[in-house]
């Protein structure tokens, strides 16, 4: 959500001014979503990223590929399929994705976990098809979500050696015990993270406070060479962010990651 606001050359820009490497682009910011999602668009979008190392998340609002509702499983996934293809356009290494949840909001059974494997089935055989990786990303630990602890999310890699995980820190804590567990049984299929903290209960919010340090060491000592990705929310600052606003921001979390990085 942070350059949310920004057309392609806009979010550039800011990426060139806080000295960043990469971008993920979220299918769903609407200067593409509600633009169509037009050729000329994935084509502007190519073009302003040009040099810049790009994973691509898959649109989620909405979308739930566990539903109760079968309609909204099949939308879920031919819009998951529309985002692998436009990876491959933008040259995207990586596809983040949501593993879904129960609708009701109570433990997840057979039938929510069945919907999700045909839909995992379907992306990674178009992921193979396009020369894209797919990356299965933990949610909030609540109830009713799918893979927001380690051990079922590790059941999931081991049914699918080519699914991969994104990591989202800030969904994994509190407890910083939950992330380490994730990194100690599963980081060798950590192929994408999601850098940012949660401080009392409010999730994707600068990690320059330390809170998720140790989290980051770990990651570090463990060897991972992958996307850092910073995943903060521009409407969770006190003010409105101006454009220079949200340079100086990634800056000053930048320069903690390298801190911590050593």
């Amino acid at each position: 959500m942070f350059l949310w606001d920004l057309d392609p050359k806009g979010m550039a820009e800011v990426i060139a001014g806080a000295g960043l490497e990469g971008v993920e682009f979220w299918v769903e910011t609407p200067w593409y979503w509600e633009g169509g999602r037009l050729e000329e668009g994935a084509e502007e979008v190519r073009r302003a990223f040009r040099g810049l190392k790009t994973t691509l998340h898959a649109p989620v609002m909405d979308l739930n590929p566990s539903s109760y509702n079968d309609l909204v499983c099949r939308a879920a996934l031919e819009e998951s399929l529309r985002a692998i293809d436009l990876a491959e356009v933008l040259g995207a290494r990586v596809v983040t994705i949501h593993p879904g949840r129960r609708t009701a909001r109570r433990p997840p059974r057979g039938a929510e976990r069945e919907k999700l494997r045909r839909y995992l089935e379907a992306s990674i055989d178009r992921g193979e098809e396009k020369g894209v990786d797919l990356a299965l990303e933990n949610l909030e630990p609540v109830p009713w979500n799918i893979c927001a602890e380690p051990e079922e999310m590790g059941r999931f890699l081991d049914e699918y050696p080519l699914l991969g995980m994104t990591l989202d820190i800030s969904h994994a804590v509190p407890p910083i015990s939950r992330a380490i567990s994730f990194l100690e049984t599963l980081g060798g299929r950590i192929v994408n993270v999601h850098v940012s903290s949660t401080i009392n209960g409010v999730r994707h919010l600068p990690a320059k406070d330390g809170s998720v340090d140790e989290v980051l060491t770990t990651l570090r000592d463990l060897g991972y060479g992958g996307p850092l990705t910073l995943e903060l929310d521009d409407k969770k600052f006190p003010s409105t962010l101006s454009k220079d606003g949200k340079v100086g921001v990634l800056i000053r979390e930048r320069r903690h990651l390298e801190s911590v990085w050593g």
